[in-house]
């Protein structure tokens, strides 16, 4: 008996050493047979024997498996199994090779001391109590883990004198979204990078001064200062010190191009700097704000904003997102900005504390949308130059441009795969009609509503970062031009002057101006596959003796009028308008085909006269589903869709682009018109060719004949950029001839509906 003990005892004592002991992998094969029935041992050991191998023991606590190794070099286990499966397979399932591999370590996750982070990790949404609660601002610091001193004082972000006129921000914060992963670049005058608020988001990478070309775009005069405070309004981070920025995790870049004068190409490189890791550009600058100047961003600097949407953020698009302008108090008006009348850019104006339209605030038919600012005794709080220091006097659309930069920062940290467009849909989708007393509103065929002095309404951020989460991206851009045609007989139309005779304080009869209007039919549609209308810009060419005396008025067939051009009293200007492109957003979504007219008031001055001569209708938007374009004979590019980056150009030489003295209302109708005209042409170009081969022949025969030299010489040939001050109102532009290098080229809110959901505190 004690005999058979110390057996079975030894037979598991040699079990049990052969499962621990360290496998070597340099020397054995290893498998492991999965028996039929539990307990085997029996029918692992005939196969081991089978195989010139040995059984290692059971795996672990799993009755059906057994460890099987087998001599490197020995025969081949698995096809050697499979000769005798037949014999095997009421005893055993399969058998598996075991290869080691290296598994990855999942370190314990770190004690999460911040409650907000913690929540987002958990995608759980903070519970914010309700400003109405007693004490309640504070309560809602609390949930926040807001503890800046200067938050207080933010009533952008938390208005609790004037409820609601704010971006409405908190239900994004409680959610975790804070703007990380986006980077913000601020092409200003500067950046304080070594600011509390913006030393931990500060992203040297993206940073530069073109100005003084060094790699750190310190604030270096003494009114370097709008940078810095701009960078605070998007990503001053959660401290101690001042406040917090809309997007308080988001990195900002700084690009320092306001502080001296800069070259186009400089402006151009600065446009496009590191635009694979910067996402949006905040642009808090442009023309002179006086009233009296149309400048437009042209060759190497246009080519630059079109190379950033196409190629930027890895071609999803560069966030180009410009201020309207401060001259409200002067007349001017943002569509005599070519930065932020282009079809490239978000053009973003103000409103202030109380939801009013400041003075300052320039409007204009580009124009997509409002967010806070300065006016009724309130300003923008914000970061400031100097260790530590705080600014509480920033304002103007050079404050409202940053803000929206920063919402757009809280969009893209959800939606990072979202492109240049999409973004501007969300505007459109997503913004707050405010201010209704206002008598420029407009209801639209699409349901919304627009004002020229508040774009689609007011910027909110919960609602278009909800918008974002569930957006489909749209369909690539394809435009369709129109062209008036041009009386070579007539070549200028007289514009009748309508001054009332009590002069400012009559009323101008609009029916009696000048018009002239281009149709637009299914098939034009069809031809370049254009299904849903996004932008829709004029091409002007208009001779006046004192340009701020126009008001130009865009009709659509549905009835909606867009105020291309307001009368500008201090625009003295008698050079009119040279192909000259105005942009309206009005007309989003809105069915283009029928008749669009173009209405010219001249109506302030009598003894300025004033000339029509052509105009160019162009309507942007998305592509059909499944388009193929039809191929035609005269451009090769018309078999794709337009992309939209070749058109849109302003030329003050007053060149136009396709240069068609007697163009037709749709560009491929020329060739398709004239098929006779065609033969005719062919058959005497062939007669002159069989001339002259003719005549060749008979000129080299008596050529060959003679023995005179010939000789030859080889023809030879012979073979600026105009700075923009963008900081004074005094600047004066050189009229230097300009080379052109032209590259070969969720549920949808309801915006009508004013009483939306504020989150949150709200």
């Amino acid at each position: 008996m004690k005999s058979a003990f110390f057996l079975s005892f030894a037979i598991l004592l040699l079990n049990y050493t052969w499962a621990i002991e360290k496998r070597d992998y340099s020397k054995r094969s290893y498998y492991t047979i999965h028996t039929l029935k539990p307990n085997d041992r029996a029918s692992a050991d005939l196969i081991a024997q089978e195989m010139g191998g040995q059984i290692e023991g059971q795996v672990g606590e799993l009755n059906q498996y057994y460890w099987l190794s087998i001599p490197k070099g020995s025969k081949d286990v698995l096809q050697h199994y499979k000769k005798l499966k037949r014999s095997f397979d009421p005893m055993v399932i399969n058998i598996q090779p075991q290869i080691p591999r290296r598994l990855h370590k999942r370190a314990p996750p770190p004690v999460i001391e911040n409650k907000n982070e913690e929540y987002r990790l958990n995608g759980e949404t903070i519970p914010l109590p309700s400003l109405d609660e007693p004490n309640g601002f504070q309560l809602v610091k609390d949930a926040l883990s807001i503890k800046d001193p200067g938050f207080d004082r933010q009533w952008h972000l938390i208005n609790r004198d004037e409820r609601g006129h704010d971006v409405n921000v908190t239900g994004v914060w409680s959610q975790g979204i804070t703007g990380k992963n986006v980077v913000v670049a601020i092409l200003d005058d500067g950046l304080e990078m070594n600011h509390p608020d913006l030393q931990e988001n500060y992203f040297a990478k993206g940073s530069y001064d073109f100005n003084d070309h060094t790699d750190e775009p310190k604030p270096r005069l003494s009114d370097d200062t709008h940078g810095t405070r701009c960078a605070g309004e998007i990503a001053a981070v959660k401290n101690q010190v001042c406040g917090i920025g809309v997007a308080y995790d988001a990195k900002v870049a700084g690009i320092r191009i306001l502080s001296g004068d800069i070259t186009e190409a400089d402006e151009a490189a600065a446009l496009n700097y590191a635009y694979q890791e910067n996402s949006i550009y905040s642009c808090s600058w442009g023309p002179a704000d006086s009233g009296e100047v149309a400048e437009a961003p042209q060759g190497i600097i246009l080519d630059a904003i079109k190379n950033g949407i196409n190629k930027g953020r890895n071609g999803t698009g560069s966030i180009f997102v410009f201020a309207s302008g401060n001259g409200g108090a002067h007349d001017d008006n943002c569509n005599f900005d070519g930065y932020t009348n282009s079809l490239y850019t978000i053009t973003v104006g103000a409103i202030d504390k109380q939801g009013n339209h400041p003075y300052y605030s320039e409007k204009c038919a580009a124009q997509l949308v409002v967010t806070y600012s300065s006016g009724s005794g309130g300003y923008i709080y914000t970061t400031d130059v100097g260790d530590n220091n705080c600014s509480d006097r920033h304002g103007g659309t050079s404050a409202a441009a940053p803000l929206a930069a920063g919402v757009f920062a809280l969009v893209l940290s959800v939606r990072p795969d979202l492109t240049w467009r999409d973004l501007q849909h969300l505007c459109v989708q997503s913004a707050v009609p405010i201010s209704l007393h206002d008598d420029d509103w407009s209801k639209l065929p699409s349901g919304r509503m627009f004002n020229h002095k508040f774009g689609y309404g007011v910027l909110d951020a919960y609602r278009i970062v909800e918008l974002a989460k569930k957006f489909e991206t749209v369909r690539a851009q394809t435009s369709l031009e129109v062209l008036s045609i041009i009386d070579l007989d007539n070549e200028k139309q007289d514009i009748p002057d309508l001054t009332p005779a009590t002069s400012f304080n009559g009323t101008i009869e609009k029916e009696n101006a000048f018009t002239t209007s281009l149709s637009v039919t299914q098939s034009m549609l069809d031809d370049v596959g254009l299904g849903r209308l996004e932008h829709v810009t004029v091409t002007v060419n208009i001779e006046h003796e004192r340009r701020g005396d126009l008001e130009i008025l865009l009709e659509s067939p549905h009835g909606i009028i867009s105020q291309l051009a307001s009368p500008r009293q201090f625009d003295k200007s008698t050079e009119g308008l040279k192909d000259w492109t105005f942009m309206t957003v009005k007309h989003w979504e809105e069915e283009p085909v029928g008749k669009w007219t173009l209405r010219i008031v001249d109506g302030k001055h009598p003894e300025n006269t004033g000339k029509f001569i052509d105009w160019k209708l162009t309507l942007w938007g998305e592509v059909v589903e499944g388009f193929e374009p039809k191929p035609t004979q005269n451009d090769q590019k018309s078999n794709r869709p337009n992309i939209g980056v070749d058109d849109f150009e302003s030329d003050q030489d007053g060149v136009v682009e396709d240069d068609q003295p007697n163009s037709q209302s749709f560009l491929d109708q020329q060739e398709e018109n004239k098929p006779n005209k065609a033969y005719i042409v062919y058959a005497i170009v062939s007669l002159f060719m069989i001339v002259s081969i003719a005549s060749t022949a008979f000129i080299t025969k008596k050529y060959m004949s003679s023995t005179a030299q010939s000789s030859y010489s080889r023809p030879t040939e012979e073979d600026t950029f105009e700075f923009d001050n963008l900081l004074s109102d005094e600047s004066n532009n050189d009229d230097d001839e300009e080379l052109d290098f032209n590259d070969d080229t969720i549920n949808e809110f309801q915006v009508n509906e004013i009483n939306h959901d504020r989150q949150a505190v709200h």
